[in-house]
């Protein structure tokens, strides 16, 4: 304010674009308004310098349901799963509509029996769960329980169940695959030759869906491109890297290469240590800055991103959505972000 008189609740609500019997019930509390509208005329409030901006604040924040959430990912040296947790801290901090705390918690040990452990234990804590993991038995039966005591599960950037039949958050893994085959088809020096596929593994729903879905392209599309049998690389940036200097030298037609998952590091670290490069197409997933770096080099083709703030944000709103007891839902409990597809002329950062 470049005045001295003292800010009203007029001054709020113009600043809010509301008007001022809406901010009048927010500041009294004199009928339920919406979270949204109370953050507006919080956040309002606090613009001007209004001298209850504190109070309004603690008062939205005590009429707020309070939830826990936990989120199970995957431990490994990707800078991927950092920013993707730290995106969900921050859209848990930000969510208008409730109090929320994230429980973070990784999968070192692969053994389905500790991954079903690790839920279980997660689930006494929390409200509702996000987990990242592949399909077993022992850990669908435990998801179940879990589920039937009234603990909802939100699948995270893979499903777990074999039918879809839960909740999910990530991208269609189906048309990832297919997108990374159109790629293919249009980047490659030549329309025939080899195609290297890497994946963490064939238990992870997700990477056998873009594994499906890049062969169905390929062969409607490009038959002249023949994908090999996927190596799998458990998402390992050293396991990655040696498989990709061993397909570079014993397939002399290799043309594209492909991570579906992780480990895509390995990939950078094996064609800059090549004295010349290949002529291949070479596509990895999540933009990094490792990642970002090697486009700007020329040592790999695209990065198809998974935009971790906008899964983040999704994800948070299907868990708080799902604290409502409401019954599954395969339209509006399986929400999907489009890929970003990033090369050296449009990547930020």
């Amino acid at each position: 304010m470049n005045n001295n008189k003292r800010p009203t609740i007029a001054t709020v609500a113009a600043q809010a674009g509301l008007s001022v019997a809406t901010v009048d019930r927010v500041l009294n509390a004199r009928a339920p308004v919406n979270p949204q509208t109370a953050e507006q005329v919080f956040q309002a409030a606090e613009a001007v310098g209004y001298f209850a901006a504190r109070l309004i604040g603690q008062r939205i924040r005590e009429r707020r349901p309070t939830y826990r959430f936990g989120i199970l990912l995957l431990a490994t040296a990707q800078a991927f799963y950092a920013s993707l947790a730290q995106a969900i801290a921050s859209a848990a901090e930000h969510h208008a509509g409730a109090n929320l705390t994230c429980q973070f918690e990784y999968i070192v040990d692969r053994t389905p029996s500790v991954i079903a452990a690790q839920i279980e234990q997660l689930a006494v804590q929390c409200d509702a769960l996000a987990v990242v993991s592949f399909a077993h038995p022992l850990i669908n039966a435990t998801l179940a329980q879990i589920r039937e005591a009234g603990v909802p599960v939100v699948a995270l950037l893979s499903d777990i169940h074999e039918q879809a039949a839960e909740p999910y958050v990530g991208q269609d893994n189906h048309v990832v695959g297919r997108t990374m085959g159109w790629l293919l088809a249009r980047t490659c020096g030549a329309r025939k030759g080899s195609v290297g596929i890497l994946l963490g593994g064939h238990r992870f729903l997700g990477h056998q869906a873009r594994v499906a879905g890049l062969h169905s392209y390929l062969a409607e599309h490009a038959p002249g491109l023949k994908p090999l049998e996927p190596l799998i690389n458990l998402d390992n940036s050293d396991i990655t890297e040696e498989a990709t200097l061993d397909l570079i030298t014993r397939h002399t037609d290799l043309r594209g290469l492909c991570v579906v998952g992780g480990g895509g590091d390995g990939i950078i670290n094996a064609l800059a240590q090549l004295p010349k490069r290949p002529a291949l197409c070479c596509i990895l997933q999540e933009s990094t800055e490792l990642s970002r770096d090697a486009l700007r080099r020329g040592l790999v083709d695209v990065v198809m991103d998974s935009q971790p703030r906008q899964t983040a944000v999704a994800l948070i709103e299907l868990l708080v959505a799902l604290q409502e007891g409401e019954v599954f839902d395969p339209v509006r409990h399986r929400v999907y972000i489009p890929p970003q597809i990033v090369t050296s002329e449009n990547m930020a950062g």
